[in-house]
């Protein structure tokens, strides 16, 4: 391989010798040119006004009121024997009275089942069908000027546990629940959410009006010829009622109770509504099994709550944050307790109060 160097012992050889003046023109303009930008960009700062720029209003809604952004397409044509058609729709379960001269259906009955209930409500169908969902029926009401519409969705939840169950999930602590008979509610934007017996609805409309609203209040009362529930009333339910708590603060939850997943099926209650001491209750299959759920519940409560007294069928503790109160016994297949109570007093208190009130289960 030859001896290659990488460095040039000879000096740098300049070609031309000469600057045509039409470079150095061209240069000075360039340079008088860049020197003006940036004296200009200077003097100018925060002096610019989009609205010198800007096209005023007037030449913007004489060029707006020549665009047509919707065409509302022609009615279908109709005779005049089918212009009442749907005063002969069926309802279905829905009740006759949810139609009236203003309202009226502006299709037939939709049903779903837990097979297809995805279909309608995708992504929600697990929560539902958690809760013991047995049928959807969805129904339309349209106003008489054919502007405004209603929707519908009427749930068969099968048990008052479902419809509670779902309700609770619905509600948020903003919500401000009413009770109509035996209707348990709140309103929303453009509708309103509520259950009855066994029943859970969600009503909403296409706008935020009056006449929604009036409307969907109308439709509370209707729901109160709904059927009745086929089983007995749920035993917490029925239990929480003796105590003087209100419907619409009686909840159940299916799963994931204290966000344990081996405790199910308890029934939760607020005696007072201006705070957020609950009061629950869960009848266990067997005293060993209300047993082995009481001591698996407190020991996931270790991590967050100081155990203050502890005996074989009582428990009290503290939340190690919250400072407040959580107290558990067994009565019989019972267990039931306080939670996020303000002091001990009221803590054995309630819990006094749930032990007189639970049945004997010896002499069944």
């Amino acid at each position: 391989m030859p001896n290659v160097r990488l460095f040039n012992p000879k000096r740098r050889r300049i070609n031309r010798k000469h600057i045509s003046g039409y470079e150095i023109l061209s240069s000075f303009i360039i340079l008088f040119i860049l020197a003006g930008i940036v004296l200009w960009a200077a003097t100018r700062k925060n002096l610019y006004d989009p609205a010198r720029q800007d096209i005023s209003l007037e030449a913007l809604e004489e060029v707006s009121s020549s665009i047509v952004l919707y065409k509302r397409p022609f009615k279908p044509w109709q005779s005049s024997e089918k212009a009442n058609a749907s005063d002969d729709l069926d309802v279905g379960v829905f009740p006759d009275s949810i139609a009236s001269d203003q309202w009226r259906p502006k299709s037939r009955v939709k049903t779903f089942d837990p097979e297809n209930l995805y279909v309608k409500i995708n992504g929600e169908a697990e929560r539902f069908l958690r809760h013991d969902f047995k049928q959807l029926s969805y129904l339309v009401l349209q106003s008489s000027n054919q502007i405004e519409e209603i929707s519908i969705e009427l749930y068969n939840q099968a048990s008052i546990a479902g419809s509670s169950g779902i309700f609770a999930e619905h509600r948020s602590p903003e919500s401000q629940v009413e009770q109509d008979g035996p209707n348990t509610f709140f309103e929303t934007g453009i509708g309103l959410i509520g259950r009855k017996d066994h029943f859970f609805y969600r009503i909403a409309g296409n706008r935020s009006s009056e006449s929604i609203r009036n409307k969907s209040r109308q439709l509370v009362q209707s729901f109160s010829e709904l059927p009745a529930p086929e089983s007995a009333v749920a035993f917490g339910y029925q239990l929480l009622q003796e105590l003087n708590i209100e419907p619409a603060d009686i909840r159940h939850q299916a799963v994931n109770v204290f966000q344990y997943d081996f405790a199910k099926d308890f029934w939760f209650g607020k005696p007072e509504k201006t705070n957020q001491t609950e009061v629950f209750v869960h009848r266990a299959g067997s005293k060993d099994s209300a047993l082995q759920l009481l001591t698996r519940i407190l020991e996931e409560h270790q991590y967050e709550y100081q155990i203050i007294r502890r005996t074989e069928n009582l428990a009290l503790l503290q939340h190690n944050f919250l400072k407040s109160y959580f107290i558990i016994a067994i009565q019989d297949l019972f267990v039931f307790g306080v939670d996020r109570a303000e002091d001990q007093d009221t803590s054995f208190q309630l819990l006094e109060m749930i032990g007189r009130a639970l049945p004997d289960e010896t002499q069944r």
